[in-house]
Protein backbone atom coordinates (compact mmCIF):
# COMPACT_ATOMS: atom_id res chain seq x y z
CA UNK A 1 0.00 0.00 0.00
CA UNK A 2 1.34 3.51 -0.88
CA UNK A 3 1.50 6.69 1.71
CA UNK A 4 -1.50 8.37 1.50
CA UNK A 5 -1.65 12.11 2.96
CA UNK A 6 -3.67 15.22 2.72
CA UNK A 7 -5.11 15.71 -0.96
CA UNK A 8 -4.34 12.52 -2.05
CA UNK A 9 -6.96 10.58 -4.25
CA UNK A 10 -7.84 7.11 -5.74
CA UNK A 11 -9.36 3.90 -5.02
CA UNK A 12 -7.34 3.10 -2.07
CA UNK A 13 -7.74 6.37 -0.83
CA UNK A 14 -11.62 5.03 -0.32
CA UNK A 15 -10.00 1.38 1.41
CA UNK A 16 -8.96 3.71 3.34
CA UNK A 17 -11.81 5.42 3.85
CA UNK A 18 -14.09 2.41 4.88
CA UNK A 19 -11.70 1.44 7.14
CA UNK A 20 -11.65 4.44 9.40
CA UNK A 21 -15.70 3.86 9.13
CA UNK A 22 -16.33 7.49 7.06
CA UNK A 23 -17.89 8.00 3.45
CA UNK A 24 -15.45 6.62 0.66
CA UNK A 25 -15.25 9.59 -1.85
CA UNK A 26 -11.55 8.59 -2.96
CA UNK A 27 -10.58 12.59 -1.74
CA UNK A 28 -8.18 12.45 1.23
CA UNK A 29 -9.64 15.79 2.41
CA UNK A 30 -9.53 17.15 6.21
CA UNK A 31 -12.56 14.95 7.48
CA UNK A 32 -10.13 11.94 6.34
CA UNK A 33 -7.05 13.70 7.93
CA UNK A 34 -8.73 14.52 11.18
CA UNK A 35 -9.59 10.97 11.23
CA UNK A 36 -6.53 9.33 10.51
CA UNK A 37 -4.73 11.97 13.50
CA UNK A 38 -7.55 10.53 15.97
CA UNK A 39 -6.74 7.02 14.99
CA UNK A 40 -3.17 7.33 15.42
CA UNK A 41 -3.81 8.93 18.77
CA UNK A 42 -5.46 5.93 19.87
CA UNK A 43 -2.77 3.93 18.99
CA UNK A 44 -0.20 5.72 20.68
CA UNK A 45 1.91 6.41 17.33
CA UNK A 46 3.24 9.46 15.67
CA UNK A 47 0.54 11.97 15.43
CA UNK A 48 1.30 13.19 11.39
CA UNK A 49 -2.30 12.80 9.40
CA UNK A 50 -0.15 10.51 7.51
CA UNK A 51 -1.04 6.85 6.24
CA UNK A 52 2.17 4.84 5.91
CA UNK A 53 3.16 1.29 6.61
CA UNK A 54 2.30 1.48 10.45
CA UNK A 55 -0.73 3.25 10.30
CA UNK A 56 -2.00 0.77 7.49
CA UNK A 57 -0.74 -2.07 9.41
CA UNK A 58 -3.02 -0.63 12.72
CA UNK A 59 -5.68 -0.15 10.63
CA UNK A 60 -5.66 -3.55 9.02
CA UNK A 61 -5.16 -5.59 12.53
CA UNK A 62 -8.37 -3.64 13.99
CA UNK A 63 -10.54 -4.75 10.75
CA UNK A 64 -9.45 -8.44 11.09
CA UNK A 65 -10.13 -8.27 14.90
CA UNK A 66 -13.96 -7.39 13.98
CA UNK A 67 -14.58 -9.42 10.93
CA UNK A 68 -12.45 -12.21 11.29
CA UNK A 69 -12.46 -12.51 14.88
CA UNK A 70 -10.93 -16.30 14.42
CA UNK A 71 -8.45 -15.77 11.70
CA UNK A 72 -5.03 -14.42 13.78
CA UNK A 73 -6.74 -16.39 17.12
CA UNK A 74 -6.71 -19.63 15.40
CA UNK A 75 -2.53 -19.45 14.79
CA UNK A 76 -1.56 -17.51 18.39
CA UNK A 77 -2.67 -16.89 21.37
CA UNK A 78 -1.50 -13.23 23.10
CA UNK A 79 0.32 -13.80 26.41
CA UNK A 80 1.22 -10.12 26.78
CA UNK A 81 4.04 -8.61 28.40
CA UNK A 82 3.76 -6.22 30.92
CA UNK A 83 3.76 -2.90 29.09
CA UNK A 84 7.14 -1.99 30.93
CA UNK A 85 8.64 -5.12 29.30
CA UNK A 86 8.76 -3.69 25.84
CA UNK A 87 9.12 -0.21 24.12
CA UNK A 88 5.92 1.16 23.44
CA UNK A 89 6.85 2.78 20.30
CA UNK A 90 5.04 0.95 16.66
CA UNK A 91 7.76 0.44 14.43
CA UNK A 92 7.91 -0.89 10.48
CA UNK A 93 8.84 -4.03 10.25
CA UNK A 94 11.13 -5.33 7.57
CA UNK A 95 12.89 -8.74 8.83
CA UNK A 96 12.13 -11.78 11.04
CA UNK A 97 14.62 -12.75 13.12
CA UNK A 98 14.74 -16.66 14.35
CA UNK A 99 16.04 -17.45 17.97
CA UNK A 100 15.70 -20.11 20.15
CA UNK A 101 15.62 -20.41 24.41
CA UNK A 102 18.17 -22.17 25.16
CA UNK A 103 15.86 -23.26 28.04
CA UNK A 104 12.65 -25.17 28.64
CA UNK A 105 9.87 -25.99 26.47
CA UNK A 106 6.34 -24.07 28.11
CA UNK A 107 6.44 -20.62 25.86
CA UNK A 108 4.13 -19.57 29.01
CA UNK A 109 7.22 -19.81 31.71
CA UNK A 110 9.75 -18.13 28.76
CA UNK A 111 7.42 -14.70 28.86
CA UNK A 112 6.66 -15.09 32.38
CA UNK A 113 10.29 -15.15 33.13
CA UNK A 114 11.00 -12.14 30.80
CA UNK A 115 8.43 -9.68 32.42
CA UNK A 116 10.11 -10.08 36.03
CA UNK A 117 13.02 -8.94 34.62
CA UNK A 118 13.84 -4.88 34.83
CA UNK A 119 15.19 -4.99 30.99
CA UNK A 120 13.15 -4.66 27.55
CA UNK A 121 14.59 -7.81 26.79
CA UNK A 122 12.32 -10.32 24.46
CA UNK A 123 10.70 -11.27 21.01
CA UNK A 124 7.14 -10.67 19.75
CA UNK A 125 6.78 -14.45 19.57
CA UNK A 126 7.60 -17.57 21.26
CA UNK A 127 6.81 -20.77 20.18
CA UNK A 128 6.51 -24.28 22.74
CA UNK A 129 8.47 -27.59 22.45
CA UNK A 130 8.73 -30.84 23.84
CA UNK A 131 9.98 -31.56 27.20
CA UNK A 132 13.76 -33.03 26.80
CA UNK A 133 12.84 -36.21 28.97
CA UNK A 134 10.21 -37.00 26.47
CA UNK A 135 7.59 -36.50 29.23
CA UNK A 136 5.50 -33.61 28.07
CA UNK A 137 4.59 -32.24 24.53
CA UNK A 138 1.12 -29.90 25.93
CA UNK A 139 2.62 -27.18 24.34
CA UNK A 140 4.74 -28.38 21.36
CA UNK A 141 3.74 -25.90 18.14
CA UNK A 142 2.02 -23.01 20.55
CA UNK A 143 2.30 -20.08 19.60
CA UNK A 144 2.34 -16.77 21.70
CA UNK A 145 2.54 -13.77 20.93
CA UNK A 146 4.11 -11.30 23.57
CA UNK A 147 4.09 -7.98 22.18
CA UNK A 148 1.19 -5.88 20.79
CA UNK A 149 0.83 -3.27 18.08
CA UNK A 150 4.03 -3.34 16.47
CA UNK A 151 6.13 -2.50 19.61
CA UNK A 152 9.57 -3.89 19.96
CA UNK A 153 12.10 -4.99 22.59
CA UNK A 154 15.47 -5.53 22.28
CA UNK A 155 15.92 -8.99 21.39
CA UNK A 156 19.71 -9.43 19.42
CA UNK A 157 22.34 -8.46 22.01
CA UNK A 158 24.05 -5.68 19.46
CA UNK A 159 23.77 -2.65 21.12
CA UNK A 160 21.19 0.31 20.08
CA UNK A 161 21.02 -0.88 16.47
CA UNK A 162 17.89 0.29 14.26
CA UNK A 163 17.68 -3.17 13.42
CA UNK A 164 16.30 -4.24 16.48
CA UNK A 165 12.94 -2.32 16.52
CA UNK A 166 12.66 -3.21 12.50
CA UNK A 167 12.83 -6.50 13.22
CA UNK A 168 10.17 -9.26 14.70
CA UNK A 169 11.67 -11.72 16.81
CA UNK A 170 10.55 -15.54 16.96
CA UNK A 171 11.70 -17.46 20.09
CA UNK A 172 11.94 -21.25 19.28
CA UNK A 173 11.79 -23.68 22.93
CA UNK A 174 14.84 -25.94 22.88
CA UNK A 175 17.81 -26.07 24.62
CA UNK A 176 20.13 -25.33 21.85
CA UNK A 177 23.97 -26.98 21.66
CA UNK A 178 24.34 -30.56 23.36
CA UNK A 179 27.33 -32.25 24.70
CA UNK A 180 27.76 -35.95 24.06
CA UNK A 181 28.73 -37.22 27.60
CA UNK A 182 28.43 -35.40 30.61
CA UNK A 183 31.54 -33.78 32.32
CA UNK A 184 32.23 -33.14 35.79
CA UNK A 185 34.58 -30.78 37.47
CA UNK A 186 37.06 -33.02 39.83
CA UNK A 187 38.63 -30.97 42.88
CA UNK A 188 40.89 -29.09 40.47
CA UNK A 189 38.10 -27.98 38.49
CA UNK A 190 38.77 -29.62 35.46
CA UNK A 191 36.80 -31.44 33.11
CA UNK A 192 36.11 -35.49 34.34
CA UNK A 193 34.48 -37.68 31.92
CA UNK A 194 31.69 -39.73 33.22
CA UNK A 195 32.27 -43.33 31.76
CA UNK A 196 28.47 -44.65 31.94
CA UNK A 197 27.33 -41.02 30.56
CA UNK A 198 29.67 -41.40 27.19
CA UNK A 199 26.49 -42.38 24.80
CA UNK A 200 24.28 -39.86 26.84
CA UNK A 201 23.54 -36.31 25.49
CA UNK A 202 23.19 -33.29 27.84
CA UNK A 203 22.05 -29.36 28.23
CA UNK A 204 24.23 -26.79 29.31
CA UNK A 205 22.79 -26.94 32.43
CA UNK A 206 23.59 -30.92 32.95
CA UNK A 207 20.53 -32.44 32.18
CA UNK A 208 20.24 -35.09 29.77
CA UNK A 209 18.36 -35.39 26.25
CA UNK A 210 16.04 -38.12 24.89
CA UNK A 211 18.33 -39.34 22.56
CA UNK A 212 15.01 -39.23 20.07
CA UNK A 213 15.10 -35.32 20.62
CA UNK A 214 19.01 -35.02 19.39
CA UNK A 215 19.95 -34.10 16.47
CA UNK A 216 23.40 -34.27 14.86
CA UNK A 217 24.56 -31.66 12.33
CA UNK A 218 26.55 -32.39 9.02
CA UNK A 219 29.13 -30.44 10.44
CA UNK A 220 29.95 -28.65 13.79
CA UNK A 221 28.27 -25.28 14.14
CA UNK A 222 29.67 -23.02 16.87
CA UNK A 223 32.09 -25.81 18.06
CA UNK A 224 29.02 -28.32 18.72
CA UNK A 225 27.95 -31.50 16.53
CA UNK A 226 24.57 -31.78 18.99
CA UNK A 227 21.48 -29.75 18.97
CA UNK A 228 18.24 -30.06 20.75
CA UNK A 229 16.07 -31.12 18.00
CA UNK A 230 13.41 -28.65 16.99
CA UNK A 231 10.53 -30.42 16.84
CA UNK A 232 7.98 -31.28 13.77
CA UNK A 233 4.93 -29.30 15.14
CA UNK A 234 7.65 -25.97 15.68
CA UNK A 235 8.60 -26.37 12.53
CA UNK A 236 4.76 -26.64 11.04
CA UNK A 237 3.54 -23.54 13.68
CA UNK A 238 6.91 -21.67 12.62
CA UNK A 239 6.52 -22.44 8.69
CA UNK A 240 2.90 -20.77 9.62
CA UNK A 241 3.72 -18.02 11.46
CA UNK A 242 6.58 -16.70 8.89
CA UNK A 243 3.62 -16.79 6.07
CA UNK A 244 1.48 -14.76 8.24
CA UNK A 245 3.76 -11.94 8.93
CA UNK A 246 5.38 -12.25 5.56
CA UNK A 247 2.13 -11.12 4.16
CA UNK A 248 1.40 -8.99 7.32
CA UNK A 249 4.55 -6.90 6.73
CA UNK A 250 4.88 -7.06 3.04
CA UNK A 251 8.29 -9.15 4.11
CA UNK A 252 9.74 -11.33 1.10
CA UNK A 253 10.42 -14.44 3.58
CA UNK A 254 12.50 -16.11 0.69
CA UNK A 255 15.33 -13.49 1.08
CA UNK A 256 18.07 -13.23 3.51
CA UNK A 257 18.81 -16.79 5.13
CA UNK A 258 16.35 -19.19 2.79
CA UNK A 259 18.19 -17.12 0.01
CA UNK A 260 21.70 -17.20 1.66
CA UNK A 261 21.63 -21.39 2.37
CA UNK A 262 20.77 -21.88 -1.38
CA UNK A 263 23.97 -20.08 -2.10
CA UNK A 264 26.40 -21.23 0.71
CA UNK A 265 24.60 -23.86 2.66
CA UNK A 266 25.12 -24.41 6.42
CA UNK A 267 27.46 -21.60 6.24
CA UNK A 268 24.82 -19.22 5.99
CA UNK A 269 24.27 -19.86 9.71
CA UNK A 270 27.51 -17.96 10.34
CA UNK A 271 27.41 -14.25 11.47
CA UNK A 272 27.14 -11.78 8.48
CA UNK A 273 27.05 -8.09 8.62
CA UNK A 274 24.31 -6.12 10.89
CA UNK A 275 23.98 -4.00 7.81
CA UNK A 276 23.69 -6.45 5.70
CA UNK A 277 20.78 -7.89 7.84
CA UNK A 278 19.05 -4.21 7.83
CA UNK A 279 19.50 -3.55 4.47
CA UNK A 280 18.49 -6.51 2.86
CA UNK A 281 15.27 -7.72 4.69
CA UNK A 282 14.05 -11.59 5.05
CA UNK A 283 14.23 -13.68 7.48
CA UNK A 284 17.16 -13.82 9.86
CA UNK A 285 18.95 -16.10 12.77
CA UNK A 286 20.06 -14.68 15.63
CA UNK A 287 23.79 -16.23 14.96
CA UNK A 288 23.77 -14.23 11.84
CA UNK A 289 24.08 -10.96 13.38
CA UNK A 290 26.01 -11.70 16.53
CA UNK A 291 28.95 -14.00 16.61
CA UNK A 292 28.55 -14.86 21.00
CA UNK A 293 25.17 -16.52 19.94
CA UNK A 294 24.30 -20.12 18.47
CA UNK A 295 20.70 -19.60 17.90
CA UNK A 296 19.02 -20.52 15.35
CA UNK A 297 21.02 -24.21 14.34
CA UNK A 298 21.01 -25.74 10.80
CA UNK A 299 19.43 -28.61 11.43
CA UNK A 300 17.49 -30.85 8.42
CA UNK A 301 14.26 -30.14 8.76
CA UNK A 302 14.48 -26.22 9.44
CA UNK A 303 16.60 -25.98 6.37
CA UNK A 304 13.72 -27.84 4.82
CA UNK A 305 11.00 -26.03 5.95
CA UNK A 306 12.94 -22.52 5.07
CA UNK A 307 13.79 -23.43 1.77
CA UNK A 308 9.87 -24.09 1.52
CA UNK A 309 8.58 -21.28 2.36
Amino acid sequence: MKTLKLNSKGQQVKQLQLLLNIIPDGIFGPQTQQSVIFFQKSQNIAVDGIVGPITWSLLYDGWKMINNPNDEESLYEQYLLPNYAYHNQPTEKKSIFLHHTAGWQNPYRVIDHWGERPHKVATEFVIGGQSIHNDNSDHDGTILKAIPNNAWAWHLGIGNHPVHSQSIGVELCSFGRLTKGYFKKDENRKPKPIERAKNSYFTYVGQEVDPEQVEELVEPFKGFSYYHKYSDNQLQSLKKLLQHLGNKHSIDIREGLPNLIRKKGVKAFEVESKNMCLNFPGIWSHANVNSLKDDVAPQEGLIEMLLGV
